[in-house]
């Protein structure tokens, strides 16, 4: 019997920075139908950004009878149990569920994530851009609501379906992954990390994301003298060419990321 393929997506609260989920939606499908599904609204640590609710149209309201991440991804590994997953521009979503894992202490699952739009680029070339809504369009899928995690899930699957036709057939997961090329992307793989090249003085902080201990930055821009700030670190991570230390504020409760090239000490 050909293996199951979870198709997901994520909305965020916000664009930048490290990922926060507020929607999970996923489809199973099983011989090419969807025969189970999953969605969950996500209540984040961070309020969400009003550019990103302008395009998903989720509010702080709508979320405040949601569950927290840590609660919401054991219920989701669970129901996908070993099956490879498949998202659109699948880093993105990779990389959101890899960070979300990683701040409430749980593993990452090691199977593969194709991505629908690496096979939408090679087999459906003749499309005006390879974004999901204009796949959508240019493929004449029925209507349905887009910027919304299940929706979006379900589109991920109807590209796949299209690229698999182009390809001949109906393909397993593993013929996908092979015609989509490239090192197989993984959740662990886009686990959140400083970089290389740590300092000594910031050490501490990996043992303090692990413990959720907290400790007193001595934070700050020259010429500034450095401030004493009280945190509860939960996560390192690094963006670009800068790393950074997200935590809890221990004066206002809000969660927040500081710049680890401005921690001059960590006292714990």
């Amino acid at each position: 019997m050909e293996p199951a393929l979870v198709c997901l997506d994520t909305e965020l609260a916000s664009a930048s920075g490290a990922p926060h989920v507020i929607e999970l939606g996923a489809v199973r499908v099983v011989q090419g139908e969807v025969v189970d599904h999953f969605a969950a609204l996500v209540r984040p640590a961070v309020p969400i950004d009003p550019a990103a609710s302008a395009v998903h149209g989720l509010t702080d309201a709508d979320l405040a009878d949601a569950e927290p991440a840590s609660e919401v991804l054991p219920r989701f590994l669970a129901w996908l149990g070993s099956d490879w997953m498949a998202a659109h521009n699948a880093v993105f979503d990779a990389r959101a569920l890899a960070f979300e894992l990683a701040r409430a202490g749980l593993a990452a699952p090691e199977q593969p994530v194709l991505d629908s739009l690496r096979l939408a680029r090679k087999f459906l070339p003749d499309a005006p851009d390879h974004r999901l809504e204009t796949l959508h369009e240019h493929l004449g899928l029925e209507q349905g609501e887009h910027h919304r995690a299940l929706p979006d899930a379900v589109w991920c699957w109807k590209t796949i379906e299209a690229c698999a036709a182009r390809m001949g057939g109906s393909p397993t997961p593993a013929a996908l992954l092979v015609q989509q090329g490239g090192a197989p992307l993984t959740l662990r793989a886009q686990a959140p990390h400083p970089g290389r090249g740590l300092r000594p003085r910031h050490r501490p902080l990996e043992r303090a994301c692990a413990a959720r201990s907290r400790v007193t930055l001595l934070y700050g821009s020259e010429p500034e003298p450095p401030a004493a700030l009280p945190v509860v670190p939960w996560l390192l991570y690094r963006q670009s060419d800068k790393s950074y230390l997200e935590a809890e504020c221990c004066s206002s409760g809000l969660l927040k990321t500081y710049r680890l090239d401005r921690i001059h000490r960590v006292l714990t």
